[in-house]
């Protein structure tokens, strides 16, 4: 008698001995069933649909203006930011730069930033467009930055949504640059 596992067994190919062995379990090969890798178009232009829902309600209930509002702050923190652009340039160069603001139906649309040279001047970055619905105001449509980065004159620039306005000032000596809610 031989021990095999928990089954005695006088020879392997009884009866007895068949009932201890374990039963071999067969899988069957899925060939219908495949991974899922990736979205169908179905559901991308689902979610692109609850997506585009989602955001026609938001600005249902926030409004234009609340777009507008906020681009306004985007708008003069920018061109903050490309007032000290430029005028760091004008240091490292060692040419003046300025900022002119492009006007369209007598409204400021946009700015474009240059540099001086004896062969004219060069633009030195793509033009910028401010957001829809800004009103802006400047004191000159000019603002430029000498080789040492003081500004020739003080400028002003004041960008206004329907609710909230802001400030962009550059004071003259230093080319110092604020931007300040209204």
């Amino acid at each position: 008698m031989t021990k095999t596992g928990f089954c005695f067994s006088v020879k392997p190919e009884t009866a007895a001995s068949r009932l201890c062995e374990r039963p071999k379990m067969k899988f069957r090969s899925t060939t219908n069933q495949t991974t899922r890798r990736a979205m169908s178009l179905i559901e991308l232009i689902a979610v692109v649909t609850i997506a585009g829902l989602l955001a026609a309600v938001a600005i249902g209930r926030l409004g234009v203006g609340s777009l507008a509002n906020a681009g306004s702050q985007a708008d003069a923190r920018r061109l903050a930011f490309d007032l000290l652009a430029i005028q760091r340039r004008a240091i490292a160069t060692g040419d003046n730069h300025y900022v002119e603001l492009a006007s369209a139906d007598g409204r400021f649309v946009g700015y474009t930033a240059y540099r001086v040279s004896a062969d004219g001047d060069v633009p030195v970055d793509s033009p910028r467009v401010f957001s829809a619905g800004l009103d802006v105001q400047a004191s000159h449509t000019r603002a430029e930055f000498t080789f040492e980065g003081a500004a020739i004159e003080a400028y002003q620039f004041t960008l206004s949504a329907p609710d909230r306005s802001w400030q962009v000032t550059v004071v003259p000596v230093t080319g110092a640059v604020r931007v300040t809610e209204l």
